[in-house]
This record gives structure tokens, sequence and C-alpha cells, in this order.
């Protein structure tokens, strides 16, 4: 029996130029606050400004540049007082997804944030900043992968790809033990306890954070 013949498409400039721009964002190729040129991004890239300009007009909605008319396209930054405002709002995310995932299917968010966890010491142990970065961010999407709320998801996502550019200009001494008493206190049962904790971790990072937004 002849089996059809499938021909993958090659993914489209715009999602080429978006998945690269926030690429290059996220690990620290650009300054917070540093402004972009769609012709110098072009020109990098080997394309037309028309797939810079939609890529970046999809990495405003995703907090990561902001475009001001007449004056250009900036790598998003924070002030204090956002700062504040952001981690705030990731707590109370991150918590109400943790409490529902942990009743979903504790065993298998636990099993999943311990993988996680042991993908930690293994970059700890190669002085791996970015990718113990990537990892910690992965650690914390456990909760929402586990949610059924999507609207929580769709929440996180909105402010996913800033913290993920933070995390990998502001890295902590710590990751590892930071993360594992959060599988050990969700794996006992002790959910209330994980939330108090996972909230404490999270206003740890406000110091650093700002820090790395130059206030």
């Amino acid at each position: 029996m002849n089996q059809p013949l499938r021909l993958e498409r090659p993914q489209p400039l715009t999602e080429l130029a978006f998945q690269r721009i926030r690429e290059a964002i996220v690990v620290g190729e650009f300054r917070l606050g540093e402004q972009l040129s769609e012709a110098q991004l072009a020109q990098r890239m080997g394309i037309s400004k028309t797939p810079v300009r939609e890529a970046l007009l999809r990495l405003k909605l995703e907090g990561l540049v902001e475009i001001h008319p007449q004056r250009g396209t900036f790598i998003f930054t924070l002030e204090p007082e956002q700062v504040g405002q952001l981690l705030r709002f990731r707590a109370m995310l991150e918590t109400s997804a943790l409490r529902e995932s942990a009743a979903t299917d504790k065993d298998r968010l636990v099993s999943d944030m311990a993988e996680r966890v042991a993908q930690m010491v293994e970059a700890e142990r190669r002085s791996d900043l970015p990718a113990l970065a990537r990892i910690d961010m992965d650690f914390h999407w456990q909760f929402f992968t586990h949610c059924r709320n999507e609207y929580l998801r769709s929440g996180y996502e909105l402010i996913r790809y800033q913290l993920s550019a933070l995390r990998h200009r502001s890295p902590i001494a710590n990751a590892v033990d930071s993360h594992q008493v959060l599988v050990e206190a969700v794996s006992s049962g002790s959910v209330d306890r994980a939330c108090e904790m996972l909230n404490e971790h999270i206003f740890e990072n406000e110091p650093r954070y700002r820090l790395a937004c130059g206030a």
C-alpha cells in the first residue's frame, strides 16, 4: 500500500524571526532598554524588514519589546515598582497553579519537578548558567503543565518570557536547594507549606531583578 508522501512545510520567515529574536532577548544578547533597528535585525538574519516588523509586533504582546511611534522599538525594562507588580502577579499565578496541579495529579507533578532538579544538579556541576536559567523556568512551568485551568496558563504566558529574560540576567547560587525543598513539600502532601516557600522564593528575586533592570 502506497503511503502518502507528506512534505514538511518550511516555517514562515516571520515565525523564524520571532523565535530567533525572542531567544536573543531572553538569553541576553541585547541589553534591557536597548533600541532595536529593524534594518539591522533584517540584515543580520538575511531577510527583509517585513517579517522582522511582524515578529516585533508579536514580541510586544509577550512584553519583550516596547514599540513607541516616532521613537522606535526597545527591549523591555522595568521600573522598581513594576518589578514588584510583576512578582506579585507571578506569585498569585504560581501558587494557584501549584495547588490545582497538586490536586489533579500530585505524583506526576512531583516526578516532573524532581526531574528538573536533577537537571539543575548537572547544570550546576558544569557551571552552565544559561542552562540553569532555562531549567529553572521549566521547573516553574510544570505547575501550569499539570494544571487544568487554562486561564492560569494564559495569564502566565503574559509574563513568562519577561521572567525568563530576567532569570538569565540574574542567576542564583542555590537553585538546587531552593527547588528541592519544594519537591519534598509537595511530595509529602504539605501543599500549603510548599506555597509559602514558593512565595518566599519568588520575592527573594526582587533585588536581583531590580539590579538587572538597572534600578
